[in-house]
């Protein structure tokens, strides 16, 4: 799991280096808050439909969801629904209970009654809070301490605290990476790199709240279908990442950032068999690069890294470049 940190981005750059940024692809939207926070204009990218519904909720639409609709479609299920009629029984104990299955039916099911786009929007983003609450519940083995229909008002309130107006405007984007185009003027290109592989997927909220919302249990299809939404810019371990793509959609950024989190592998292998990939793939428009290093867990190698490169013309921060604390190479 990436440990995305925006501050530890923009320590990275000069002063004022980042007024826009552009991500082809995005970690967990509320990651960006920091970002919408200091007014930095965002264009920000998922090609998976499950998860630009959650960046347009929490980053982009400022609207709440109505009164009318909390009566209308968070209501409390009295009587248990037929487990058969539902496509995802299959998930019992796998980690949701009888009844929480109920709630995940009946919800998707109610979601499609809300005309308004936007509307439906922040309702499906509440039960994804939902289904991650639960599934931490399950894996701490505690049972949860709410209802489904008071969690689910939590969720829908939570998203209302977070809603503020940004100096800036942020364009959360649901296309296929290949059709993003390639002269976007923000300044700061920033790659969040995932590996292949790294995690069990049938625990995987991500994975497992996009098979609730494509409507299909099958987690295998909904795995495939993130990796081929992602596929090139996901590091793999042999056949590293399509740099070629990542070159062509950095656009006329002054700086380009990768952040990434690596586990049971010593620093210097990251260096060796990633960062180096980058730079040599990038030197061409951005020769200047840093690698910084922070330690999560030294007892089991487990670090996160910070590759930051500059085009010719733009310095990075000449302190960065001689720490030797904070940089390798």
């Amino acid at each position: 799991m990436i440990r995305f940190q925006p501050s530890w981005i923009l320590e990275s750059l000069p002063p004022d280096a980042a007024k826009s940024l552009f991500m082809p692809l995005v970690p967990r939207p509320s990651s960006l808050m920091w970002f919408k926070r200091l007014g930095i204009r965002m264009y920000v990218n998922d090609p998976l439909e499950s998860r630009a519904m959650l960046l347009r909720t929490l980053l982009a639409e400022g609207e709440r969801f109505t009164e009318q609709n909390r009566r209308r479609f968070n209501r409390v299920i009295r009587k248990s629904l037929d487990l058969q009629m539902n496509p995802f029984r299959n998930w019992e104990n796998k980690p949701f209970s009888a009844s929480q299955l109920d709630y995940l039916f009946y919800w998707r099911e109610a979601a499609f009654e809300i005309s308004e786009p936007v509307q439906r929007d922040i309702f499906w983003s509440a039960v994804s809070g939902v289904m991650a609450h639960w599934m931490a519940m399950t894996a701490a083995g505690t049972t949860p301490a709410f209802p489904p229909d008071e969690l689910l008002a939590c969720m829908l309130r939570r998203r209302e605290e977070q809603l503020f107006e940004s100096a800036e405007k942020v364009y959360a984007l649901h296309l296929p990476i290949e059709e993003l185009g390639e002269e976007v003027e923000a300044e700061l290109f920033v790659v969040p790199l995932q590996f292949q592989g790294r995690k069990p997927f049938e625990t995987d909220h991500d994975v497992m709240y996009h098979a609730w919302f494509r409507g299909d249990p099958d987690l295998h299809a909904a795995l495939g279908e993130i990796e081929a939404a992602r596929r090139g810019w996901v590091f793999d371990w042999k056949n590293g990442c399509n740099t070629d793509a990542m070159i062509a959609k950095s656009g006329k950024a002054a700086y380009a950032v990768f952040i990434w989190s690596g586990a049971d592998l010593p620093p210097r292998w990251h260096e060796e068999n990633v960062a180096a990939v980058l730079r040599n793939a990038f030197s061409t428009r951005f020769p200047a690069s840093v690698l910084r290093v922070k330690a999560a867990d030294a007892g089991r190698d487990d670090y996160d890294f910070l590759l930051t490169m500059a085009r010719p013309g733009y310095a990075l921060p000449a302190d960065l470049r001689q720490s030797p604390g904070n940089e390798l190479g």
